[in-house]
């Protein structure tokens, strides 16, 4: 399974495997996906359960087998 490598808005650059997020939303908190699921609403009320005010949000689209595109 390949790793994305990532801009985060942190400024850092992260290698982040996001192949198992496929066609999913996901929540990044500290660069670690802290919810993930097909109902975007529904993660970010998780995520602001567990005290992450303004959660980041990506979604993980499958672009082919050898690519993985971030969109917002």
């Amino acid at each position: 399974m390949a790793e994305t490598k990532t801009h985060l808005s942190s400024g850092r650059d992260a290698t982040l495997d996001l192949r198992s997020f496929v066609g999913e939303w996901v929540v990044l908190h500290d660069d670690v996906v802290i919810e993930h699921g097909p109902d975007l609403k529904a993660i970010v009320e998780k995520a602001r359960a567990k005290g992450i005010g303004r959660p980041r949000v990506l979604y993980v689209e499958d672009r082919d087998s050898e690519t993985v595109k971030l969109g917002l």
